[in-house]
């Protein structure tokens, strides 16, 4: 059997979601404990970074946990894991960049990096095996994640957000949409997001704050702090939801264009917005299956 991500479509489509395929996340075992554990997450990051954007980088003393995830390729090659060593899973953002550094591996090309780093040289380099990854999808992509992104493909001055409407709720103005019921909300927040070399533009919407909360705080300084952060909550879930809607599409000439996310709005608690000003760009009828505050206002 061909093993995953062997074969990838000449477009990579890439949603502000965090990353959870396993064709997206490597996985390294058998590294030295000669350096500790944070020392091998920056020089995996340093070396991986080479190959694409990363998501994350997270390390593990093996002898720390004895079920140590053993992928289906090790136990048929009868290898077996060194229980005195450290393993690693380093997340991508791209399928295709996480197969061009496993590639890069295996051919001997960062083997001089990793040796220069500190590796023995004897760790294995595959794909994750991780079998839960229902639980982890369409997870909301954290602001940070989201500003790292969207600089990476479109460059800094590529996009530009901006605060249109900020809005105190009353108690029965905002909807839990999760579970329909009355949501105490303070804020409502609105921010566009627009995508300069795409001629794109959209919107989210996100809400922030507790009322329950802030009756009961009979400090007045402290309910002033807790407006405060209400309202940068809102803004904060409103960034992150117009970010929800963008899809990048990734060609292979290294090329970038932009689709509108036509995913069911309602499940990312996004407002019932009037699409008036919004360019519609070749809008998607069907999703194809793709194999963790800081801020930047333009």
């Amino acid at each position: 059997m061909a093993e995953m991500a062997d074969y990838l479509p000449s477009v990579e489509l890439i949603e502000f979601i965090r990353p959870y395929n396993n064709d997206v996340n490597l996985y390294i075992t058998n590294i030295s404990r000669r350096l500790d554990k944070e020392t091998v997450q920056l020089k995996l990051q340093q070396i991986f970074s080479q190959c694409g954007l990363l998501y994350e980088v997270q390390v593990f003393n093996t002898s720390e946990n004895s079920e140590a995830p053993i992928s289906e390729e090790t136990a048929l090659n009868g290898n077996s894991i060194n229980h005195s060593s450290i393993y690693a899973f380093v997340k991508f953002f791209s399928a295709k960049a996480a197969k061009r550094a496993k590639e890069r591996l295996q051919i001997g090309l960062q083997l001089a990096s990793l040796e220069y780093c500190g590796f023995m040289g004897e760790e294995r380099v595959q794909f994750a095996q991780r079998k839960k990854i229902a639980e982890a999808a369409c997870l909301p992509l954290y602001m940070a994640k989201c500003t790292e992104l969207a600089n990476y493909y479109f460059g800094f001055n590529g996009w530009t957000t901006k605060i249109v409407q900020v809005e105190k709720l009353k108690t029965e103005e905002c909807t839990d949409s999760k579970t329909d019921n009355i949501h105490s909300a303070i804020f409502k927040c609105v921010v566009s997001l627009e995508i300069k070399g795409c001629d794109f533009i959209c919107y989210g919407t996100g809400y922030g704050g507790d009322y329950g909360v802030l009756q009961q705080e009979r400090n007045p300084s402290r309910q002033l702090e807790l407006l405060g952060f209400a309202k940068k909550l809102a803004h904060r879930h409103a960034y992150e939801n117009a970010f929800r809607r963008v899809i990048i599409v990734c060609l292979d000439n290294g090329k970038v264009a932009v689709e509108i996310n036509q995913q069911d709005i309602s499940q990312w608690s996004l407002d019932e917005m009037s699409e008036d000003g919004i360019v519609q760009v070749n809008y998607m009828e069907e999703m194809p299956h793709s194999e963790s505050d800081d801020e930047r206002e333009g």
